[in-house]
């Protein structure tokens, strides 16, 4: 199991703001795989799907929103 960084934070913090894989990937200045790649990380680390991948988007789900929040 993966450790919880700094980088996968600041990174699911851009895709919470930016609710976009592509836009969140431009704020932190990666690209959109590079960033996908993080976000799976984190939630592989967090044992939990924070992300709901939809052909409009994405949505964060519930466990994702209060991971936000804090």
């Amino acid at each position: 199991m993966a450790h919880v960084t700094l980088k996968h934070l600041r990174y699911f913090d851009a895709l919470a703001r930016e609710q976009h894989f592509g836009r969140a990937a431009d704020a932190c200045s990666v690209t959109q795989p590079a960033l996908s790649m993080q976000i799976q990380e984190l939630e592989l680390s967090l044992g939990i799907p924070l992300v709901e991948r939809t052909r409009a988007g994405i949505r964060l789900t519930p466990k994702g929103e209060e991971i936000a929040l804090r």
